[in-house]
Parts: structure tokens; C-alpha cells; sequence
């Protein structure tokens, strides 16, 4: 038998072996719970603060209220206006938090605390429309004068640095990317080593290394670690995409396909290189207890070429030559 049918083998074992194991999906019902809920949860609370109630006083024109309304569809905030008979009544419906903001006479924003920045450049920009048509109006200018005049002009926006090929989407799903690989490299590379630690303590290597060598031993027990790793976490991203886009996040960066080839490219090299480390660390503990203490120089060395390789790219962009740093 040769060695490439040794490691397959060795590999099927641990991806049986561990994909029956309670703890394996107990994790991934964690994992997924973890997720879903982090992706599901700011969503369901951020729709629900889109509404806000506006409340006014005085002289209050009788387009303003319209135009507070059309303001905030604009950036997708419901706002409902309540105008309100004197001061008194607007300031009491201001403490009594039935109201947001309180506008007195087209002029004056009255908080009740620190001002909502949002709300302010909606009412604000919402009053300013209104005196612009007045003014407008009395001096006998024509509506659609006034549109052509007011409407504003496109503005390009362009970004001092950037590096040909990379977008800021790009950008960010790789720094997110990178931590979640660096994660992966860790958690899978612990498994490798008391995967070894305790196959070493039970004896059922003495049986194995009689049957083959030591290398295919640890390529197998490595390959199928890292290929059930690499499938957990494949599902736990489709799942984390499927309620982002249940819930309509806006902030899913559209990732290129040269982002996802350097992620599979890196998990694949890093897992492997730290993964054989894990596992020859594994085989010099005594006893399974002693496996993380044994892979604590491991994982400083791990920290400290992520952080270096962040450091570096972060204070240098424009050399940097790939998406995601390389753990």
C-alpha cells in the first residue's frame, strides 16, 4: 500500500470518527445558533429605531411636515409628524418621549437629550427646502425653475490610493477573512494535536505506526482534520449568507473571486504548516492533559505572524500584493 492510500485512509478515519462525535455537532449547532443570532439580532433592532416621531409647534408651514416625511424616506427613516396646540403641550410630549425632536416655528430643534445626528440633517434639510420654495414663491418664480435649479449635480468620489484591483468591499471581507482564518488555524490545529496527544496515551498508535509510517500517519490525521474543518466552516458562511440576506443587511461586502481563492489558498497552507507543528507537539505530551501546554509555543508564534503581517500591510497598503494577510 502506498503512502498517498495510507494518508486517505487515515484521513476517512477522522472524518468518521469525529463527524459522529456529539461534541462535533454540538458545535456546529453553537456555531450556527452564534451566527444567525449575531447577524439576525442588530438587524431586528436597527428596523426597529427606523421610526421617528417629529413633533410641531408654532408657526409651522404647511409643507413642512410633508417634506420632513419625504427627507427621511430618503434615507429609509418612517417619520411620523404630530403637531401640537402651544409649547407646553410639544415640551411635555418631549419629556414624555412620545416625540423625538420638537421643531418651534420652522426654526428651533428641541432635544430632550443629545441630539439624533440622522434625524437633525432630516428636519434640518426638510426646513431649508420649505424656506428655499417660500422664498422662491415670493418672488414669482416658476416650480419648475426652482427643480432645475435646486436639483443637485452627481459628484464622483474617488479614493487616494487605491490599489488597482482591490475595492474597499474587497478590503473589508479580507480583514474579516483573515481573523476568521486565523481562528480556524487554531481551532483545527488544537484538534490535530490532541487528536495525536490522545492516540498516544490509548496506545492505538503503537498499532498504527506498526502498519505504516509516521508521516502518512500525520498527513492523514492533518488532511481529514483539515478537510472536516474546512466543510464546517464552508457551511457555517452559507449559513451566515443566507440570514444576512433574510434579514436584508446592507453591510455585506461584495467579494471578489480572487478574495475567496486567496482565503482557500492560505487556509490551506497555514492549516498545513501549523497543523504538522500542532501534531509533532502532540506526539512529545505524556498524557492528553499536557497537549495544550505543549502547543502554547505554537500559538504565540501563530499571534505574532498575523499581528506582523497586519502591522505591516496596515502601515504599507499600496505594497501589499495580496488581499489577506498571511497567518
Amino acid at each position: 500500500m502506498n503512502g498517498m492510500r495510507q494518508g486517505w485512509l487515515v484521513a476517512r478515519r477522522e472524518i468518521r470518527e469525529r463527524s459522529r462525535s456529539k461534541g462535533f455537532w454540538a458545535g456546529i449547532v453553537i456555531t450556527f445558533a452564534v451566527v444567525i443570532a449575531a447577524i439576525v439580532i442588530p438587524a431586528m433592532i436597527q428596523a426597529s429605531n427606523v421610526t421617528r416621531h417629529v413633533g410641531f409647534t408654532g408657526a409651522t408651514p404647511v409643507a413642512l411636515p410633508g417634506a420632513v416625511i419625504s427627507q427621511g424616506k430618503a434615507v429609509d427613516v418612517t417619520v411620523r409628524p404630530h403637531q401640537y396646540d402651544g409649547a407646553a403641550a410639544g415640551e411635555k410630549a418631549l419629556r414624555d418621549q412620545s416625540v423625538a425632536v420638537l421643531v418651534d416655528d420652522a426654526r428651533t430643534l428641541t432635544w430632550l437629550g443629545k441630539p439624533d445626528e440622522r434625524l437633525r440633517a432630516i428636519v434640518t434639510g426638510a426646513i431649508q427646502l420649505v424656506a428655499i420654495q417660500q422664498h422662491a414663491a415670493a418672488a414669482g418664480i416658476d416650480p419648475g425653475q426652482l427643480q432645475a435649479v435646486v436639483t443637485p449635480v452627481p459628484v464622483e468620489n474617488e479614493q487616494l490610493g487605491l490599489v488597482a484591483g482591490r475595492s474597499p468591499d474587497n478590503e473589508a471581507a479580507a480583514t474579516i477573512m483573515s481573523i476568521l482564518l486565523l481562528m480556524a488555524i487554531m481551532l483545527y490545529g488544537n484538534l490535530v494535536l490532541t487528536g495525536v496527544a490522545e492516540e498516544k496515551s490509548s496506545r492505538v498508535v503503537e498499532v498504527l505506526l506498526a502498519r505504516m509510517p509516521a508521516r502518512n500517519l500525520l498527513a492523514g490525521k492533518v488532511a481529514g482534520i483539515g478537510l472536516l474543518g474546512f466543510a464546517q466552516f464552508a457551511v457555517t458562511a452559507l449559513a451566515a449568507l443566507v440570514a444576512a440576506v433574510a434579514v436584508g443587511s446592507a453591510d455585506i461586502p461584495a467579494v471578489g473571486g480572487g478574495v475567496l481563492a486567496w482565503v482557500v489558498a492560505w487556509f490551506v497552507l497555514g492549516y498545513a504548516i501549523y497543523a504538522m507543528a500542532y501534531g509533532a507537539l502532540g506526539s512529545l505530551a505524556s498524557r492528553t492533559a499536557d497537549a495544550s501546554s505543549a502547543a502554547v509555543p505554537v500559538s504565540f508564534v501563530l499571534v505574532a505572524a498575523y499581528w506582523t503581517s497586519y502591522i505591516v500591510v496596515a502601515s504599507n497598503p499600496d505594497s501589499a500584493g495580496s488581499y489577506t494577510p498571511c497567518p
